[in-house]
């Protein structure tokens, strides 16, 4: 659902006119960035309560919609003024938003199971003889698939998903966030400590950011800019960070 949010630019206020902009904002789950509380049925997380942050800064209610990424980039992405999160930052994907500015640092690692000690690799020139799990049509999904490598990745709905299939053995290989790993692990009532660092996929090293679709006014891009800054510089946005460890 898109509703209508008025967003007044102090060029409009010095005129007296105040332009009235149609935008939504989605995430994909990625705890602890972004995730359905299943006591409360809202979204919730470190990235969503940023975020909320931000839209109240600039004046808007807009709701929050966690929706998987496959349809997000269906229906979402080919539209402009709509606000995505986290999207990372890296060059795969520099050339595809409009950037508003950085939520999270990260990294993808390469895990394997420790009781599949028969999986050995270091980088992605040896990877071609394993199982990769992916979410679909994300980042690492686009990266391997260049790589060489799309015959070899099982793709799950998101990486929540994606990490269950991993514990299970569904696969061999988990290209993941270390923090949204541990986090994910805890959630699930999962071992994070069964699983073993191979490798970092330094091509997809970045951070996590908030963006717009292409086409978006710059007037739009700058005023949710600001609103993030003023957010990051103050006291609620230093707690939202002690409170997720990061």
């Amino acid at each position: 659902m898109v509703i209508k949010v008025l967003i007044c630019f102090g060029l409009a206020l010095l005129s007296g006119r105040v332009w009235a902009t149609e935008i939504g904002v989605f995430a994909p789950e990625e705890a602890p960035y972004q995730y359905l509380d299943s006591s409360s049925g809202q979204a919730a997380g470190f990235a969503v309560e940023v975020v909320q942050l931000v839209l109240k800064e600039a004046g808007s209610k807009v709701p929050i919609q966690l929706q998987p990424w496959p349809r997000i980039e269906c229906c979402v992405l080919e539209q402009p003024n709509n606000l995505i999160f986290t999207v990372y930052r890296n060059q795969e994907s520099e050339l595809d938003y409009r950037w508003v500015g950085s939520l999270v640092p990260f990294k993808i690692v390469v895990y394997r199971l420790k009781s599949r000690q028969d999986v050995q690799a270091s980088s992605v020139s040896e990877l071609g003889q394993y199982r990769i799990g992916v979410a679909a049509q994300g980042g690492r999904f686009r990266y391997l698939s260049k790589q060489g490598l799309a015959a070899n990745l099982d793709i799950a709905n998101n990486d929540e998903s994606n990490i269950r299939k991993f514990f299970h053995g569904r696969f061999d290989l988990l290209p993941e966030d270390p923090t949204m790993l541990f986090y994910s692990t805890q959630r699930f009532g999962l071992d994070f400590s069964q699983v073993e660092r191979l490798f970092e996929l330094t091509d997809l090293a970045g951070e996590g950011y908030l963006a717009f679709t292409l086409g978006t006014e710059d007037a739009l891009v700058s005023q949710f800019t600001r609103a993030l800054e003023k957010v990051k510089s103050g006291s609620a946005y230093r707690g939202l960070l002690l409170k997720y460890g990061l």
